[in-house]
Order: structure tokens, then C-alpha cells, then sequence
């Protein structure tokens, strides 16, 4: 009786890259965790409505909302409310308003958007997304 089984002989070479391999893998590993921020956030559940009473919302000031896992601005007007996304469009970080210099920043790739939400340097080229808002006489109501 023949076996017929072969084995592959391994040299020190195909140790050595397949050794190196899988060490840079469990090196890496953790810093996916921390790279979470920037991946857009789960795909859990769409949270409910967001509902903000319009004594809440002082005029002509950026007022940040978590809304879920998500942030999101309302900027109130005499012409009305405005909702927007304060997600980066290169990854999905959250953006934060720089008052002094007028520009929305990302923390992630340092990549800035003018006070429209345009960018305006770095990495991202769509604008912050603007979200459509539901604007009662006592509240401005977002999803619903």
C-alpha cells in the first residue's frame, strides 16, 4: 500500500514571511478598534425623531445635538432652522466648530469646512450633509 499524501517541506524562508505575517496581524489588531471613529459609525438602528424646543435654539448660534451615534447641528435663524450632518465626508468622523476661525474641523485628518460646510482643505471633497428639518411653532423635529 502507497499513501498518497504529500506534504509541502517548509525552509526558513516561507517561515520567516509567514511568521512575520501573522505577528504583524496580532500587532495591529488592537489599533482597528481604536480607527472606529473614523469608520462612520455601526450600521445599528436609525434612532427616533430628534425633537428640540425652539426656546432651546438662541438665534444665529450653532447648537450641537447627539442624535444616536450621531452628531448634528442646529443653526436658527429669523428666516428659520437649518439641520446639519457634522459627520466628515472623507470617513465619517464627527467634526467640531471652531468659533475663532469660523471652520468646521476634523479631528481624524485635519480636513476643514468653511461655515457652509464646504470643504476647504484637507481630505474631503463633498460638502457636510444637510439634513431636512421639520419646523412646528415651538419645535424644529428631525427624522420624524
Amino acid at each position: 500500500m502507497t499513501d498518497s499524501l504529500k506534504f509541502k517541506v517548509i525552509d526558513r524562508r516561507y517561515f520567516v514571511t509567514r511568521g512575520c505575517g501573522v505577528f504583524a496581524v496580532c500587532l495591529t489588531a488592537p489599533l482597528w478598534t481604536l480607527l472606529g471613529g473614523c469608520s462612520g459609525g455601526s450600521k445599528s438602528e436609525e434612532p427616533g425623531p430628534l425633537k428640540v424646543a425652539l426656546a432651546e435654539l438662541p438665534l444665529n448660534r450653532r447648537v450641537r445635538f447627539e442624535h444616536g451615534e450621531r452628531a448634528v447641528e442646529l443653526f436658527r435663524t429669523e428666516n428659520g432652522v437649518s439641520a446639519r450632518s457634522l459627520l466628515c465626508t472623507h470617513q465619517g468622523c464627527n467634526v467640531r466648530w471652531i468659533e475663532d476661525q469660523q471652520i468646521y474641523l476634523c479631528p481624524c485628518h485635519e480636513g476643514k469646512f468653511n461655515a457652509q460646510g464646504q470643504p476647504i482643505y484637507g481630505q474631503p471633497r463633498e460638502p457636510l450633509r444637510e439634513i431636512t428639518i421639520t419646523v412646528t411653532p415651538t419645535e424644529a423635529i428631525i427624522g420624524g
